[in-house]
């Protein structure tokens, strides 16, 4: 499986971020451990977080390099996702004029009015 990518020399639209995605023909999620050695090399688990449980399958080795590359293909999914979503956030702040918060201008000093009687500590026995 390949992937995809444009050259970074001209900014990512939301399209060609979406044009992109619809290159990724595998996913996987999870990580590849090695479980042990054998006499022909390492024997492989596929582990992955799935209804809130830690999930093992074990993988041949004959299928470890497709799975790695399906297991890339999911993080780059994540990866262009993210930046969907970030330029369609900015988009729709530009588009309601939302911004960041501005400081209130500081008001004028204004005398405080007196009152008639002056203040006085009051005890504390």
């Amino acid at each position: 499986m390949y992937i995809y990518t444009k050259p970074m020399n001209k900014p990512l639209t939301p399209q060609s971020l979406i044009e992109q995605i619809l290159h990724i023909q595998r996913m996987e999620h999870g990580s590849l451990s090695i479980i042990r050695q054998g006499p022909d090399g390492p024997y492989y688990n596929l582990n992955s977080w799935e209804d809130g449980k830690n999930r093992c399958r074990y993988l041949p080795q004959d299928k470890v390099p497709e799975v790695q590359q399906a297991i890339e293909g999911y993080h780059k999914y994540q990866q262009l996702t993210e930046q969907y979503a970030q330029q369609i956030i900015e988009q729709t702040r530009a588009q309601l004029n939302i911004g960041v918060k501005k400081k209130p201008q500081p008001h004028p000093a204004r005398p405080r009015p007196k009152s008639g009687s002056p203040k006085t500590k009051k005890s504390s026995t």
